[in-house]
């Protein structure tokens, strides 16, 4: 529930706080800042969601905040003063700037969240690689549901509808259920093992 939400919201605040780079936008800078700015705070709320537990909720916070906010920088040089729409309009870089994203968004989440789990539990070291796949599985999932299911399929939108605030709605949702399927059950995994542990440490 807490991943879904989260990604409901994220998408939907995402998409209505950018709509100024869709309008105006008269330099680079400023499309730096508006990015900047709205995926910071979409990727803060969902950190927020997901954290849980004392040093779980600021690692997360902090992992999605600063992942948010390196998107939206590496998107608002990629994209510079571009204020249209469309295949057309994607500068070259756009392509480059994506991929690091995706890197960003993958790692430095799970990264965080690893430093608190590291604490507690000593086989928590592929948790950034879980977090990775979960993210690709989980934004795969979305778009492919909603672009091709929700178009071709059930035609509940039309192509002009992407980006919009209703399709990140339903991308975010999808891509919050499949990630919690995957790094759930790591999770529950990673923590059993450091139940296994402390049992194994008992004296008999």
């Amino acid at each position: 529930m807490a991943f879904t939400a989260a990604g409901a919201l994220g998408g939907s605040l995402l998409r209505s706080l950018q709509q100024p780079y869709y309008t105006v936008v008269t330099s680079t800078g400023r499309a730096v800042l508006i990015d900047m700015w709205t995926v910071g705070l979409a990727w803060t709320i969902f950190g927020a969601f997901l954290g849980v537990a004392r040093w779980w909720l600021p690692a997360t916070v902090l992992g999605w905040a600063l992942s948010g906010v390196g998107v939206g920088v590496l998107s608002g040089v990629a994209g510079g003063s571009v204020s249209t729409i469309g295949p057309a309009s994607v500068p070259p870089g756009v392509v480059i700037a994506a991929a690091a994203g995706l890197v960003l968004v993958g790692l430095l989440p799970g990264t965080f969240q690893w430093l608190a789990l590291r604490r507690h539990v000593g086989s928590a070291a592929w948790w950034p690689g879980w977090t990775l796949l979960g993210l690709v599985a989980g934004f795969g999932a979305g778009l492919v549901v909603v672009r091709l299911g929700l178009v071709d399929v059930v035609p509940l939108f039309r192509d002009t509808d992407f980006p919009s605030g209703k399709v990140l709605t339903l991308v975010g949702a999808v891509a919050g259920a499949v990630y919690a399927v995957v790094v759930g059950p790591a999770l529950a995994r990673t923590l059993g093992t450091r139940q296994a542990e402390a049992e194994a440490a008992q004296p008999v």
